[in-house]
């Protein structure tokens, strides 16, 4: 952490040192840049897991609004439509929504809408709903759209969709920080952290990195095992299984 945070502050003085040249001088030798860093690269998930906040800070060489993406990588999730049959509600219609990100967090300075126009905010994957519409649905789908929403709202309950703006702080147009929080549900593997400064509308620089989600302990080796060996794993839960049952029905006899 401390060497994160010593890199982070030489990168930012050889950004602000050409402030001391003219600005005719600064503009023919300094290309827009955004530094970046976190607190961490690397979360680790365990059966006490219940969220986390990732620090998430930088330079920039100019200035302008900055957005903050994380993104983990896509996942499937199964939803199901409450019909009324009478006076009751029963589960009907289910669909597999697949082909997209299981974590979409993004903290921006400023309203979205503000920063960049709908067509920006497609290219990069910053609007929900616009990340629905590229998934894949099985079976397909007539009234799409009225899933895309279920599923979003269902996505922001968990908290695994979330847009914060005006979330990032950025000091003496130079320096940004802010927090991403994960939830304490979400996918495992390589998440993808992005970082833009926009200006006009425009993009004028980005910086990218990675974090790994990863399960360690005891859960981490029931999900190895449960993968290279699954028909032992299935033959040895079975006959635990089994000796509990058995155990508790001793001990409800004796009790009784």
């Amino acid at each position: 952490m401390q060497k994160k945070v010593l890199q982070i502050c030489l990168l930012a003085c050889a950004l602000l040192l050409p402030a001391m040249v003219p600005m005719a001088a600064q503009a023919s030798v300094q290309a827009p840049n955004v530094v970046l860093g976190t607190g961490t690269d690397k979360v680790d998930v365990t059966s006490r897991f219940r969220g986390r906040d990732i620090l998430v800070f930088g330079a920039l060489s100019h200035s302008g609004e900055v957005i903050v993406v994380l993104r983990s990588p896509d996942s499937a999730v199964a939803v199901t439509r409450k019909t009324q049959m009478g006076p009751i509600w029963i589960t009907g219609k289910k669909v597999t929504v697949s082909q997209f990100p299981g974590v979409l967090l993004i903290n921006s300075s400023a309203s979205l809408d503000k920063i960049l126009p709908a067509a920006g905010r497609n290219a990069l994957g910053l609007d929900p709903r616009g990340i629905l519409e590229k998934a894949k649905y099985e079976p397909e789908l007539r009234d799409k759209a009225a899933w895309e929403s279920a599923v979003i709202a269902a996505k922001e309950r968990q908290g695994t969709y979330q847009v914060r703006s005006e979330s990032v702080t950025i000091q003496d147009g130079r320096l940004f920080s802010t927090h991403l929080h994960l939830p304490a549900s979400l996918p495992l593997g390589t998440y993808e952290l992005g970082v833009y400064l926009v200006n006009h509308g425009k993009i004028l620089a980005q910086s990218q990195q990675k974090i790994d989600v990863q399960q360690v302990g005891l859960e981490e080796w029931i999900a190895d095992y449960a993968e290279h060996q699954p028909w032992l794993y299935g033959v040895v839960l079975t006959l635990f299984l089994a000796f509990l049952g058995l155990g508790l029905g001793i001990v409800m006899q004796r009790k009784s």
